[in-house]
């Protein structure tokens, strides 16, 4: 007798990321010198710029703070984080993809917990973490429902006065069908009981991969221009009571 899969609502979505990302990962283009230095500007940047919104909200030291990064790839996040001094005893990843979470459990701290799974039902008791970070992330999921389960469920395990760190494109791009882009008013409609507070980070690629090998302060004069800028970097903090 043969055995039969229980279907679920995602299982298309979830079928056809895990493609996406075995071609990219299987590709793997190695980029120019100069290109690699635009990499590494918005690196960088991008990295300054998640301190200081941390610091913002009173997040300096991370080594007290449960931490889950939700999309965690191949775990460069929770490598910075461990860098900035985060306990991996507290710290979580979850992803999708099989190999890249076992490429993250390579290269984390044995204490750190990467799971594989979907984001749209997370395996952790409510109020779990007091820091629920994504990064490029929503990009990836072209399925609606799937993006406004997964934005559930963050808040669910978030805890009463923890934070949400939203990193992702706001601009689309043509080229690439298998991303969406998710402009301010859907972060604001996938999280509707929340204060959400968003600016534009990171000089467009093409343009840090261009300008960068020449000049890192002309690139930061660019940055300073919004409209030249691809991502939101933002937090989300559930509303409380009036």
């Amino acid at each position: 007798m043969s055995q039969t899969t229980e279907w679920s609502p995602d299982r298309d979505e979830e079928d056809r990321i895990r493609a996406v990302y075995a071609r990219r990962d299987a590709g793997g283009a190695k980029r120019s010198t100069r290109a690699a230095a635009g990499e590494r500007y918005i690196v960088e940047t991008r990295a300054r710029r998640v301190v200081e919104l941390l610091a913002r909200h009173g997040i300096t030291r991370l080594g007290t703070q449960r931490i889950l990064d939700v999309g965690c790839g191949t775990g460069f996040w929770l490598k910075e984080l461990v860098r900035w001094g985060a306990d991996p005893a507290h710290l979580t990843g979850i992803d999708l993809v099989p190999d890249r979470v076992d490429t993250a459990r390579r290269r984390v701290p044995a204490s750190v917990t990467v799971s594989a799974g979907n984001a749209a039902s997370l395996p952790y008791p409510a109020a779990s973490f007091d820091v629920v970070l994504q990064s490029t992330v929503f990009t990836s999921v072209l399925d609606g429902g799937l993006r406004r389960r997964m934005a559930s469920e963050m808040i669910r395990v978030l805890t009463e006065d923890g934070l949400i760190v939203w990193y992702d494109f706001h601009v689309g791009n043509p080229q690439n069908p298998d991303v969406r882009r998710v402009p301010q008013r859907e972060i604001q409609r996938l999280f509707p009981d929340c204060d959400v507070s968003v600016r534009r980070i990171t000089l467009a690629p093409p343009l840090a991969r261009l300008i960068a090998p020449w000049s890192v302060a002309a690139c930061a004069a660019l940055e300073a221009m919004p409209f030249l800028c691809t991502h939101l970097l933002g937090s989300i903090r559930k509303a409380r009571p009036a």
